[in-house]
């Protein structure tokens, strides 16, 4: 027969292997970081839109759910968020001009960026965001632009 402080000892291993568990399990849940947020407001109809894109592969559209960025557009995210950050500081040169149809407001952990589409001397880095918040408000998001 086995006494009470037998079983309470061969329980303890038990336990103890249950809480290492429970703690290896917890360390996998770490958030990943946003890469940056983008918001494009517009003289047309559509223009309207927030992206949140995450290192971890996904983006949110407009505060709707997560949705998961394919691996090529995730690629281009972490490449822009780099190059982005590297022109930081770059002043854009001139007024923006006249049929101007799209304003961008970009928060990363460089800083916030904010410029009009068709203004003179836009770094590469912004056409190109310019171009990867098309893409994914149409193919990921499901959106008409």
């Amino acid at each position: 027969m086995i006494s009470s402080v037998s079983l309470t000892r061969a329980i303890s291993p038990l336990r103890l292997g249950a809480c290492f568990l429970a703690t290896l399990v917890g360390c996998g849940t770490q958030q990943s970081a946003d890469l940056f947020q983008v918001t494009r407001t517009g003289t047309i109809a559509g223009a309207n839109l927030k992206l949140l894109v995450n290192d971890s592969g996904t983006v949110v559209c407009n505060g709707a759910k997560p949705q998961i960025l394919p691996g090529p557009l995730l690629l281009d995210a972490r490449a822009l968020a780099e190059d982005l950050a590297a022109d930081a500081g770059k002043p854009v040169a001139g007024d923006p001009p006249l049929n101007s149809v799209y304003r961008f407001h970009v928060k990363s952990g460089a800083g916030t960026l904010d410029w009009i589409d068709g203004s003179l001397g836009l770094p590469n880095s912004y056409l190109r965001l310019s171009q990867f918040t098309r893409t994914v408000a149409k193919t990921v998001c499901g959106l008409a632009r």
